[in-house]
Parts: structure tokens; C-alpha cells; sequence
């Protein structure tokens, strides 16, 4: 009977412990930058929303800092030493593609610093007018700007008031995301080797936004967020910091878990299990 008792007591132990010990996450070993130039909706709502998401994620990532028109120059700077840093790190867009980093008019179709840090296994997300096509200020790479920086001769983003529903996987992860027109989608149909639609948060999959599309070979991923005309109430701020917080510890590397109890670790590659 003593045993038994002192079995027993061992095994309460053991699964207090384990119940204690049950990690949370930390910050994401992500660096992100934010250019607020507003593409087809109003800066005044770019800033508003990208301060929002400055605000919900600042502390669950590395670091993250706003670069607004007069700084892109520095925003170059950024991405020169995010390029290879082993570590996932994001540029987000505001539906403007700084010239600082891809030359206006598909100058430089190939070697751009944009393309070298989407081909480093980093991610370039953007909201608002459709992807890499304006430079304000700067001409414009029309469609031939995604097309460049995918390797996709034939990809475009048409089709005004494409109406996107919430997929499961948008329920899950972006809880704030609801059912929209979307106004340039993703043409997941005519993406080719070794680009892969990776999750679609609303859509299907022919046209969906959100989505995110993921390079195979070099690791890069692009993602988009409510390319719509004019429609600056869209929860773009929520959704994304969402986005940030819910889905990007799936695929972020070296991210930190907070320990608790006296078995927490550091933990590396981590994959979120459903």
C-alpha cells in the first residue's frame, strides 16, 4: 500500500508538472517592415491601419518599424541587411511599390533588392491597389511589376467586385475577416512551378484575398490583403496583426517560446499543430 501511495503521488506530480509546464508563445524571430505609401486608398487610413498593427504586434516580433514616403531610402537600407539575416522577415505594402527597391517602368526586371529578398525565403505582403503594379511618383510597372518578380510571363490581378467567402482557414486564424469584394485578386490558377498556393484565408482556388502563395524552391512567400479600391474602413490593421499573430508562427523560424514552470525551453523550428 505504501507503494501504491507513493506511486500515486509521483503520478499527480508528473501531470501538475506537465499542465504547469505547458509553453506559451513568445516573440516571432521576425523582423518586419511597414511602407505606409497609400495606393488606392487614403494615406490617412494607411497610416492609421499600419499603426494598428504596429501597435497589436510590436511585441510579439523582433522588431517592426513604419517607413513612410520620405523614407525609402532607408526602407532600401532595410531590406539590404533583411535579406539574408537567417530569419523570416516581411515587408508589408500599402498598394505602392517603392522605387528604392525595384526601379520604376520594370527597369530592373531581375537582381532588384525586392527580388533578392523575396528569393532570400523572406515575405512581401501588400493591401491596397494591385501588387507591384504603381510607383508613385516614379511611373508605373504596370502588370509586368508581379509578373517580374514571380517569373509568371502570363499573371495578372483583374477582376473588379470579385466577391471572396471566408474559408475555414480564415475562420481560424483571422477571426475579424469577413466575406468582401475584393477588387484584384490572386489568379491562383495561373500561378506555375514552383509557385504553390500555400493557405487561402477567403476565396477559392481560382481567385482569393486574402491568400498567401509560396515559392517551393527559394522559400518566398506573397501575400495579399484587401486590394480594393477606395474602401478605407476595411479592418486592414485587425486582420493583418491577425494574420501576424495566429498563422506566421506556423512557418517563422527560431521563435521563442516564454517558459513556464521549471522544464520551459527554447524551443527552434515549431510547427503550430490544429
Amino acid at each position: 500500500m505504501k507503494c501504491f501511495n507513493m506511486c500515486l503521488t509521483l503520478i499527480i506530480v508528473l501531470l501538475t508538472t506537465a499542465m504547469v509546464v505547458v509553453p506559451c508563445w513568445g516573440a516571432i524571430k521576425v523582423d518586419i517592415a511597414i511602407s505606409t505609401q497609400a495606393g488606392w486608398f487614403g494615406q490617412a487610413a494607411a497610416d492609421r491601419e499600419m499603426n494598428e498593427i504596429v501597435d497589436n504586434v510590436g511585441n510579439k516580433v523582433n522588431d517592426i518599424k513604419l517607413f513612410p514616403a520620405a523614407n525609402q531610402d532607408e526602407l532600401a537600407d532595410w531590406i539590404e541587411k533583411h535579406t539574408n539575416n537567417n530569419q523570416l522577415d516581411v515587408l508589408i505594402l500599402c498598394g505602392q511599390f517603392p522605387s528604392t527597391i525595384y526601379q520604376a517602368g520594370n527597369g530592373q526586371p531581375d537582381g532588384s533588392l525586392a527580388e533578392l529578398f523575396l528569393e532570400a525565403g523572406n515575405m512581401i505582403i501588400n493591401t491596397g491597389d494591385y501588387m507591384f503594379y504603381v510607383v508613385n511618383g516614379a511611373g508605373t510597372n504596370a502588370a509586368g511589376g508581379l509578373q517580374s518578380m514571380m517569373d509568371i510571363p502570363g499573371i495578372t490581378m483583374w477582376d473588379d467586385n470579385t466577391a471572396v467567402e471566408v474559408t475555414a482557414e480564415g475562420k481560424k486564424y483571422l477571426p475579424t475577416l469577413k466575406d468582401f469584394q475584393t477588387d484584384r485578386p490572386f489568379h491562383l490558377n495561373e500561378l506555375l512551378d514552383p509557385w504553390k498556393t500555400e493557405i487561402i484565408f477567403a476565396g477559392s482556388e481560382i481567385r482569393a484575398d486574402p491568400v498567401v502563395v509560396h515559392d517551393t524552391e527559394t522559400d518566398g512567400r506573397l501575400a495579399i490583403f484587401y486590394q480594393t479600391a477606395g474602401q478605407d474602413g476595411d479592418p486592414r490593421g485587425e486582420v493583418m496583426s491577425e494574420f501576424i499573430s495566429n498563422w506566421m508562427p506556423e512557418i517563422a523560424s527560431g521563435f521563442a517560446v516564454e517558459p513556464k514552470g521549471k522544464l520551459g525551453v527554447l524551443w527552434g523550428r515549431l510547427k503550430v499543430s490544429d
